[in-house]
């Protein structure tokens, strides 16, 4: 691959969804560089899945970047940054969708500036970035001993068009696609509890409050009563 950019002889690279570092000889084989990609508000939160974990931990607002790559992880100069507002009620999906739409307008924006050579940098702070890091299988695990806030934002995190959430019942693993926060629900019950039958499927007793699967599977006749 390297070879045949080379052949190209570019003036800039642009490289969005490239998970690994890129190496020396590709980032200084363009005159202008290499701009990357990254759905989060540089410095802060650089690393793996941004969307995922920005949904997972609850933030209420993520940012779509483009940078000048170096050799770091999201560490380069930052070319534009806009901000995107998390709503409540958004899944990855949405989230990504939104992402998509603002970078959209960002390109459209400073790609004239790029052919006029007019663009700007802006350094990072480096003293306020933190790292996000991989994650593993055990990270969308419901436990039912989290809130259920924390359940909430795990499942639409992990939702469409990722991987989704998932619990063990009877040895047998269940994805969790989309599910609703239920307050007002007895507090001597026992985490991991079904409370109830909902519309849509088994209310189940978090840590606080309980949650109602609305979207799972495979789909299996849970029972009232019976636990998790």
């Amino acid at each position: 691959s390297v070879n045949w950019i080379r052949k190209l002889d570019p003036d800039i690279i642009f490289c969005f969804g490239w998970s690994k570092l890129l190496g020396k000889d590709l980032l200084e084989m363009p005159s202008m560089g290499v701009v990357g990609f990254h759905p989060a508000a540089l410095p802060a939160n650089r690393g793996r899945h941004p969307l995922i974990w920005s949904l997972v931990l609850g933030l209420n607002e993520t940012a779509s970047a483009f940078f000048m790559m170096d050799r770091g992880a999201d560490s380069g100069d930052i070319l534009s940054q806009s901000s995107v507002p998390i709503d409540f009620d958004d899944d990855a999906s949405s989230l990504y969708s939104r992402v998509t739409s603002v970078a959209i307008s960002q390109i459209e924006e400073f790609f004239p500036l790029l052919l006029e050579r007019a663009h700007t940098l802006r350094p990072q702070d480096h003293a306020l970035a933190n790292n996000w890091r991989k994650r593993g299988a055990i990270d969308g695990q419901v436990d039912w001993r989290m809130s259920a806030t924390t359940i909430y934002n795990l499942v639409r995190g992990l939702s469409h068009p990722y991987i989704g959430a998932h619990f063990f019942y009877k040895s047998a693993e269940i994805k969790v696609w989309k599910c609703r926060i239920v307050e007002d629900v007895p507090k001597n019950l026992e985490p991991g509890k079904i409370i109830s039958l909902g519309g849509d499927g088994p209310i189940v007793k978090a840590g606080e409050g309980a949650i109602e699967l609305i979207s799972f599977d495979p789909k299996i006749a849970f029972k009232a009563k019976e636990y998790l």
